[in-house]
């Protein structure tokens, strides 16, 4: 039996899209991930994240920059070394993260 209750049109993103389009880009909760316990090397970041290549971590980083999630210091100069880490914008999605972890771990996903 069906509801009599109305579900709401959305006539622009809701809220929960307007949520994925920052977070929910490929990578981008792994990375955040990663740097909760503080800054890490772009090198290393590579490492942890196995299956992202280089390219597509250098794009996500920049975005997640330009959204205020993550900060970029560059250390060295030559050679290039990078250092990522998360803002306190971006600390506050841990939460979610967390909850999706679970998520997935208790339903096998």
């Amino acid at each position: 039996m069906m509801s009599d209750k109305k579900i709401p049109v959305c006539t622009e993103p809701c809220p929960i899209e307007r949520g994925m389009r920052v977070i929910g880009g490929k990578w981008k909760g792994s990375i955040l991930w990663h740097l909760q316990d503080g800054p890490v090397r772009f090198n290393e970041l590579s490492r942890q994240l196995g299956g992202a290549s280089k390219k597509m971590l250098v794009q996500r980083l920049t975005e997640m920059e330009q959204q205020g999630l993550v900060k970029r210091e560059v250390i060295s100069e030559r050679p290039i070394a990078v250092t990522y880490e998360i803002t306190g914008f971006g600390r506050t999605a841990l939460g979610v993260l967390e909850q999706l972890k679970d998520w997935a771990i208790e339903y096998d996903i």
